[in-house]
């Protein structure tokens, strides 16, 4: 126990653990002074959605096809035309692809917008 040490030993290990407690310190105060800036989290948030939705279309064998600007399955500007190969393979993408494109949509808008 640590009260059965003398004083002699318990000041040389609080001393010995001294310069470990202050690296430690400096360590965290370092990483929180290097926050990251609302432009470069967005500009991060965009990279990595564009990365998820282009192993998705891989995935999907869709790798040409144009990634869809909207989630809406029902597309009035669309509606009684005659689907095309491109039109349909981004229909699948928005339904398989829904997380990915909800993501990559909500990153292009930027921060802030709903």
């Amino acid at each position: 126990m640590p009260y059965d040490m003398p004083r002699s030993a318990l000041r040389q290990g609080v001393v010995a653990a001294l310069p470990v407690v202050t690296l430690a310190l400096a360590l965290a105060l370092t990483a929180c002074g290097r926050s990251e800036s609302p432009e470069q989290k967005a500009a991060a948030r965009l990279t990595k959605a564009e990365e998820a939705m282009e192993t998705c279309k891989k995935r999907l064998g869709f790798e040409g096809t144009p990634t869809p600007t909207t989630v809406v399955l029902d597309d009035p500007a669309t509606r009684g035309q005659v689907p095309t190969p491109e039109t349909m393979n981004q229909l699948r993408m928005k339904v398989q692809c829904r997380l990915e494109l909800d993501e990559l949509l909500d990153a292009r808008r930027g921060p802030g917008a709903k």
